[in-house]
């Protein structure tokens, strides 16, 4: 099969994970397990996941030109993660978050989004669409996702969007215009003010003009055929760190489509993909490659 051509569209963040003994529920003081410096954002997280599975791929979005962009900027281009199509913006600030992580696996993220990098989307460079076959993008810069869906619709490249509670004013500017569209359970449950799978599976597809899905966590995915919710279940895995389980998801499902699978094949590859993550512990350098992925998906469950 030849080389797959991924563009991701929207945030990536320098994150500093942070291991307690446990996930703090009050005010409180007390000494860390372990602490890791790494990669993160969503749209940053999905090209990492697809270059780790193969794919010649190209982050776009926008960072300040400073130390925290410049160290993202290094981490993904590791992997041959492409990234011409950054713009580093004198004077802004690049998005930084903290990841707290409790000994099951389970976490607390907080982020700062960066400052005065610019909603403008008028530099990008549409043209160089030309040749990829697939795109996904964040809400994180709707301005920017907006040009690129609308570009990719007319050159019939498959897009996919991942929805999540952050800003729901932009994921509703968004929703009308990509091919696939994956929510959060929260998203999901927000967006259609229920939180009934199908309910909510079926209230989204009324909006939306391409494939509804959501994903819940060790829970699968499920997404709706135009009848009724179909379901592709989560690998079991013990996990170690869910942080950037869902966006690496994201960009596997992207790349799946790309190569020509349907909705569940594709779900299985971002799942396998998700779920070896999150078995191997923190950041984008326990994301795994393809012949890893390939090997879980050849034992045939889930």
């Amino acid at each position: 099969m030849a080389t797959k051509r991924i563009v991701t569209l929207g945030n990536a963040f320098l994150d500093t994970i942070v291991y307690l003994p446990r996930l703090p529920t009050e005010p409180c003081k007390f000494r860390a397990n372990n602490v890791l410096r790494t990669g993160g954002g969503i749209a940053a997280t999905a090209a990492y996941a697809t270059a780790r599975l193969g794919a010649d791929t190209q982050y776009w979005g926008r960072l300040g030109r400073d130390a925290a962009g410049d160290d993202i900027l290094a981490r993904l281009g590791v992997v041959g993660v492409r990234t011409d199509h950054v713009r580093r913006i004198e004077g802004g600030v690049s998005p930084i978050g903290t990841v707290l992580v409790s000994p099951d696996g389970e976490r607390m993220a907080f982020g700062f989004i960066g400052r005065d990098l610019s909603d403008d989307a008028g530099w990008l460079p549409l043209d160089d669409l030309a040749g990829v076959d697939a795109i996904m993008a964040d809400y994180s810069w709707w301005q920017g996702a907006a040009a690129v869906f609308q570009e990719a619709r007319e050159r019939g490249i498959t897009t996919v969007l991942d929805a999540d509670v952050g800003d729901m004013d932009a994921v509703m500017q968004l929703l009308a215009l990509p091919d696939h569209i994956v929510f959060s359970a929260a998203c999901l449950e927000r967006l259609s003010g229920s939180g009934d799978i199908e309910q909510g599976l079926r209230h989204a597809s009324q909006l939306c003009r391409g494939v509804v899905a959501v994903t819940i966590g060790e829970k699968g995915f499920w997404w709706f055929d135009g009848e009724r919710p179909r379901h592709v279940p989560a690998f079991p895995v013990k996990a170690v760190d869910t942080n950037g389980a869902g966006d690496i998801f994201h960009g596997a499902y992207a790349l799946g489509l790309a190569e020509g699978l349907d909705v569940e094949g594709a779900a299985r590859l971002a799942s396998a993909t998700a779920a070896l993550k999150c078995a191997r512990g923190s950041g984008w350098e326990s994301i795994p490659d393809r012949a890893a992925v390939d090997a879980l998906l050849m034992k045939g469950v889930p």
